[in-house]
């Protein structure tokens, strides 16, 4: 019998040991990333109801579904799903849709913030092409969920803060910088309010964002072909083909401008900028949309808030931001910029020890308001970590050697409640399994004790500790000292 070769699937990948383990040194890092940011793990079905898809995420994705059955009942069960039109299930493109309905089936129960991340895989039924793969693995972070009583501007913007702070401590982690790699931030309400000052109507939005991320994929002639077939008015298809019109609006929303102020005090604001061809695809994004963009490549991460689409699975009305980023364009990213360990170093990298997943710290403000801003400075720093002078000054450092860090990234994690009570907070602390506790009463005064002996550590220099990572009784050296 004449032997025949079967090939895989197109857009699927055979991994080898060493493609292994690339594919686990990027999953290591957003696993990292994910746990020292506050966020839990959580996990779902790799298949889902095909209905979940068509609730609100667009006819996008609808059209890339890899849509599944059992194979039990024969030609009945076929004719009945070519009846249908749709298979009963359909392999997840997305993780989104998953995450609402989990979080509105225990609403009730979960805590607000709810701070969630997940990694596996994701199929998608389209072209294959360079840095898109039919299979593929995906890390989703997202935070869902806030204090009723809190002011909602301020608020949402430390949520969409923490999930984008998230997405930079793992691109630090990996040796990429601001240089070659940009958050692009846009508003999508302000975005809708200028479309209907060019004609566009209610109903019409929907498919003029879809065209707005399509812009710098398409021609400028395929794009006005789509818009005038989607009866879209003369003006807006204008704005769409000409890039970088003089009437781009002006992004000074009170949203934008609030995520970039906590931006600041998390010293993120010199990967960000503004810009109004941002849109994201899929039709549940409300407010604040934004991808990280490097030259030559697909988005390697995008995301926003999507604030309606949990009370759409029968949950309550529910604030939420959130991004995902594939292994795909992140591995070609890595590649290109020599960032990706081999052989050996690989190895070692893969073997090195994981974030606690434990929290080590808990940062919280004592009374003044003036504290607030110190909480998020402070546990950016403690996240990040301190590298070392010697690492600094080798020019041929890479980012997984071991000599990297003088003291390592922290997990770190602040408190949500109203409450500025000592008691209150430590209990927080407490409750959260929290390793150390830090009380801010000033730049220059940080208390700090240990939440398992209750007993307060002092600088032996100065008696209290630092906010800055460059003073000599920085807060970070006492914790490193004594893991």
């Amino acid at each position: 019998m004449a032997s025949k070769k079967i090939n895989p699937p197109k857009g699927t990948r055979d991994l080898y040991p060493e493609d292994v383990l690339r594919q686990r040194y990027i999953t290591n890092a957003w696993r990292d990333a994910s746990l020292r940011c506050g966020f839990d793990e959580i996990a779902g079905p790799t298949f889902e109801s095909t209905e979940l898809y068509s609730v609100k995420s667009g006819e996008g994705i609808l059209g890339e579904l890899f849509q599944a059955f059992s194979g039990k009942g024969g030609q009945e069960t076929l004719d009945k799903l070519v009846k249908k039109g749709q298979a009963d299930f359909a392999l997840r493109p997305e993780f989104t849709p998953t995450l609402a309905r989990m979080y509105a089936a225990h609403a009730k129960q979960l805590p607000k913030p709810c701070k969630w991340f997940t990694a596996g895989p994701y199929f998608r039924a389209e072209r294959p092409q360079r840095g898109r793969l039919r299979e593929f693995l995906q890390w989703n972070v997202d935070a869902i969920g806030l204090p009723s009583e809190a002011d909602s501007t301020h608020s949402n913007a430390q949520m969409d803060a923490e999930v984008i702070e998230c997405s930079v401590r793992l691109f630090e982690s990996l040796g990429l910088c601001k240089k070659s790699l940009k958050i692009m931030i846009n508003d999508r309400n302000a975005m809708a309010e200028f479309f209907k000052t060019l004609g566009v109507l209610e109903n019409q939005l929907e498919i003029a964002f879809t065209l707005l991320d399509r812009q710098a994929k398409l021609p400028a002639d395929s794009l006005k072909s789509l818009a005038e077939d989607a009866q879209l008015p003369s003006s807006f298809i204008e704005y769409l083909t000409q890039s970088g019109s003089s009437s781009a609006p002006n992004l000074l929303t009170n949203d934008l401008d609030a995520l970039i102020d906590m931006c600041t005090n998390c010293n993120l604001d010199q990967w960000m900028s503004k810009d109004p061809s941002i849109a994201r695809g899929l039709a549940y994004y409300t407010g604040t949309v934004f991808e990280a963009l490097a030259d030559g490549e697909r988005a390697v991460a995008g995301g926003g808030r999507y604030d309606n689409l949990i009370e759409l699975f029968g949950g309550p009305s529910t604030p939420a931001c959130g991004f995902g980023m594939g292994d795909v364009v992140l591995g070609n990213l890595l590649d290109d910029k020599g960032l990706m360990p081999t052989g050996a170093e690989l190895m070692d990298a893969v073997a090195s020890p994981q974030a606690s997943i434990r929290p080590v710290a808990f940062v919280v403000p004592n009374g003044d308001e003036d504290n607030e801003a110190l909480v998020h400075t402070l546990t950016a720093h403690l996240r990040r970590g301190i590298e070392s002078e010697t690492w600094l000054s080798n020019d041929d450092r890479k980012p997984w050697h071991t000599n990297r860090y003088a003291v390592a990234p922290m997990h770190t994690r602040i408190s949500y409640k109203s409450t500025r009570k000592i008691n209150k907070l430590k209990a927080d602390a407490s409750d959260q399994h929290a390793k150390f506790f830090i009380e801010i009463h000033g730049e220059d005064k940080v208390e700090l004790s240990n939440m398992d002996t209750r007993e307060s550590i002092s600088s032996d220099s100065h008696g209290s500790f630092h906010v800055d990572p460059k003073a000599p009784n920085y807060v970070g050296h006492a914790i490193a000292e004594r893991m």
